[in-house]
């Protein structure tokens, strides 16, 4: 049974949404609909959307692209985290050349050099996301692997471990929510960093219509596709990514136990991308 804190909890935040609802229902009577479109006209452009076979393969390139850029920044960032650790003197270069230069590059910079330098292709697209979410999975595997200490290793080299046994044994596994935690961010940043993208060189996916609808002036549907795009991160994120977090999660608060000062990935400091 729920606690009655949490069943506190979900009364406020469902409170919460109907009161948003209901202000945004009365401001929305004080202009056009063709400006502020009320709750119902998005609802209903919401559902043409859902029966719209255009949107859904729109979406569906949007969600792959996604996918890909998280992928390939988790296996960038999580690879440039780790090195530090067998390569000591690689340190400086990631910590003070790698982090600082992608963390405030501006997002925007981004997709500007993605369409003179890949023009208005899906690669452009793929690019700009995986170099602005990178960071991400870089700064928390490599604080990540700042924080493993020196006696786990020591164990698993008195047991007689190979090198690559005691990284894929010990090591990776310590690492896992670092990389799962960036991961997660990434996913939640890639959805919006897309938008950015599909509008400035994009032929295809939830950008490019929304590009669409501002030419024609349809706002319902430029708030309809967001409100989809929040659907689809809460989906995703439900369904796979949460789950993967909750599975590592016992083994971080055991090695928070451990050693004193161990941190959890959910509490390092992410880096701010995408200013300007």
């Amino acid at each position: 049974m729920s606690s009655p804190n949490k069943i506190g909890q979900r009364l406020v935040a469902e409170s919460f949404v109907v009161v948003a609802i209901a202000l945004w229902w009365l401001s929305s009577a004080q202009f056009p609909p063709n400006v502020f479109p009320n709750p119902i006209q998005v609802f209903w452009e919401l559902v043409r959307l859902s029966t719209d076979a255009e949107f859904w393969g729109h979406a569906a390139a949007t969600g792959i692209r996604v996918l890909l850029a998280v992928v390939l920044s988790t296996v960038l960032g999580s690879a440039l985290g780790i090195l530090p650790r067998y390569f000591p003197w690689l340190g400086g270069i990631v910590d003070d050349v790698l982090v600082p230069f992608f963390t405030s590059f501006p997002a925007i910079v981004w997709a500007i050099l993605g369409t003179v330098w890949f023009g208005l292709t899906g690669t452009a697209i793929l690019i700009v996301q995986t170099l602005i979410i990178f960071p991400f999975c870089l700064v928390n595997v490599t604080e990540g692997g700042k924080e493993i200490g020196r006696e786990e290793i020591e164990m698993g080299r008195s047991f007689g471990r190979r090198p690559w046994s005691i990284f894929w044994r010990i090591e990776l596994p310590l690492l896992a929510p670092f990389i799962i935690s960036g991961a997660r961010i990434s996913y939640g940043v890639c959805w919006k960093i897309s938008l950015i993208a599909e509008l400035f060189g994009g032929r295809s996916g939830l950008g490019y219509m929304m590009q669409w609808a501002r030419d024609f002036g349809s706002v319902d549907s430029i708030i309809a596709i967001c409100l989809a795009i929040v659907f689809f991160v809460s989906i995703g994120d439900a369904l796979v990514l949460r789950p993967l977090t909750q599975l590592f999660q016992p083994k971080t608060e055991a090695g928070s136990r451990s050693k004193k000062g161990h941190q959890s990935p959910e509490l390092l400091v992410t880096p701010t991308v995408g200013r300007g």
